[in-house]
């Protein structure tokens, strides 16, 4: 009996490639169940495609099961590949997983009936027991973390799966060769969870609970990945780069003799609140060229509708921090918060341009399944779009129309503020 063939596919930023995915299929081709019984493909491409043209990609692999990632600025555009690959091959077994679809797996499934099963959290234990089940015809009720559309076509879900506490039994895609780094679109992850729980935030797929990869796992990333010919450039997928001050100690020491070759990190995601001199100096020791942080408003209704704290005197001088190390920082500003007027959004721009800080990035609220906000949408007096990407209509603060000046006076300041820096 021929393997079942399995094809992944992603849309992606222009010349990036799905790290999820290839954990998810890592995973799955060092499973001794799947040994021989299934053969994998991986189907990278841009995002904004033109989705006939991804059907076309995809059925020309004459898969049996498709696995896609769907994320929040690409789901559209997924769903509808996928809608036409159902109907040109309508026995081919369609799952989603990313957290577009994670959170809200049956209403994806009530919504998509090209969809036949959502991975409901992380994706690698629980997609390796899917194609097992499907492999040896065991029913799907069996298999943990999954919401399935039955075959009289009901839509259930099972219990959840637990967690693996020791992440070293996901195998690493790059040492295992799926995944071959890009100079500048290759990132590592170096542990799961975030200590936060921002209201507009799934980063750390709703658990605060922090598992880490092993020190030696870590180091064999980095060192196979920066010391690829033409790769002088990556960077960490982690929520908080600098998440306690012994860690990011410990990776300035692996990453300097790299940085001192030349190999530079870029846009790591930091608490810029807890960088000091020291911080500042580690950060550059690492190769580390720019930072992205908040403070994504300064108005404290929002801040406390966010869960978010927020220290002007400490974020000041963080920044100050880095700046004198010639490390640049992003500060990211979020248009539509639930509790920020008009003014406040503004009033945080000036603090902003303020700081000098090298670059600022304004965005949109988007209201993401498995957020804080997504649940407490009408408590918070927070309109969306059911669709995604999600964006804010309104809020209780700020009319439909106020917000669309809004992002367009404030995108029009950031750009004046990148020719001016």
């Amino acid at each position: 009996m021929r393997p079942l063939r399995v094809v992944f596919l992603a849309l992606n930023s222009p010349g990036y490639r799905s790290l999820g995915c290839a954990y998810v299929r890592a995973y799955a081709q060092h499973d001794r169940r799947l040994s021989g019984a299934a053969a994998f493909t991986t189907l990278d491409l841009d995002a904004g495609t033109d989705p006939w043209w991804v059907a076309y990609r995809v059925l020309g692999l004459q898969p049996d099961v498709v696995a896609a990632s769907v994320m929040c600025w690409s789901a559209r555009d997924t769903y509808e590949a996928l809608r036409i690959v159902k109907a040109a091959a309508p026995d081919t077994f369609v799952v989603a997983g990313g957290p577009e679809v994670s959170p809200i797996g049956e209403d994806v499934l009530a919504d998509h009936p090209e969809i036949d099963a959502v991975v409901a959290g992380e994706g690698e234990l629980t997609f390796a027991d899917l194609l097992a089940a499907r492999i040896q015809s065991r029913p799907l009720e069996r298999v943990e973390g999954i919401v399935y559309r039955s075959p009289d076509g009901e839509v259930r879900s099972t219990p959840p799966r637990q967690l693996p506490s020791d992440l070293d039994v996901l195998p690493s895609p790059y040492l295992t060769g799926i995944l071959q780094p890009v100079d500048g679109a290759t990132y590592i992850e170096t542990y799961r969870g975030c200590p936060h729980r921002c209201g507009y935030c799934f980063e750390g797929k709703g658990s605060t609970r922090i598992r880490a990869f092993s020190k030696q796992r870590v180091e064999a990333e980095i060192d196979l990945i920066a010391s690829t010919p033409g790769v002088r450039s990556f960077s960490f997928i982690d929520p908080v780069f600098n998440l306690t001050q012994e860690r990011l100690a410990w990776l300035s020491k692996v990453l300097g003799p790299y940085a001192q070759e030349g190999a530079r990190i870029h846009t790591v995601e930091v608490d810029i609140e807890r960088i000091d001199d020291e911080a500042a100096l580690l950060l550059a020791e690492a190769g580390v060229v720019s930072v992205e942080t908040g403070p994504q408003t300064t108005g404290a209704d929002a801040l406390s509708a966010c869960r978010r704290a927020f220290d002007r005197d400490r974020f000041v001088a963080g920044v100050e921090a880095c700046k004198r190390r010639g490390i640049r920082v992003e500060c990211d500003l979020i248009v539509g918060l639930p509790g920020d007027t008009i003014g406040d959004s503004f009033e945080s721009m000036r603090f902003c341009i303020g700081l000098d800080p090298g670059k600022i990035q304004t965005s949109t609220l988007r209201v993401l399944p498995g957020t804080d906000f997504f649940e407490r949408a009408d408590e918070l007096g927070v309109v969306f779009d059911p669709e995604p990407p999600h964006e804010v209509i309104c809020t209780r603060e700020a009319s439909f129309v106020d917000l669309r000046r809004a992002e367009v006076r404030l995108t029009w300041l950031q750009r004046q503020y990148e020719a001016r820096a």
